[in-house]
């Protein structure tokens, strides 16, 4: 993530550095479900036991909307150089 004050990104995952032909080397993950293939678990899961028990809990649609409303701001402030406001409509009743 990219932010006015400074760049946060995740750590590579671990792996062994190989020495061989006078190289030292490390493989690169090529495949992004292995690096979050345990939190798709847990958030999986997490829904299944939410349909159980009746009860919906985590983001909803909506929140998928906002976010992708604020990158559509972060795209265009980077193409354009200037502050661009994240501009939602009212929240309908349904997600309240």
């Amino acid at each position: 993530m990219v932010g006015e004050s400074g760049i946060a990104r995740l750590p590579e995952p671990v792996s062994v550095q190989l020495r061989s032909a006078a190289k030292l080397s490390t493989t690169i993950l090529t495949d992004w479900k292995k690096r979050f293939i345990d939190a798709y678990d847990v958030e999986l899961q997490a829904f299944i036991n939410n349909v159980i028990s009746g009860e919906m809990t985590g983001p909803s649609a909506w929140d998928g909307y906002a976010a992708a409303v604020a990158a559509d701001a972060c795209v265009a402030a980077q193409t354009s150089g200037e502050i661009v406001p994240v501009t939602m409509p009212a929240r309908p009743a349904f997600y309240r």
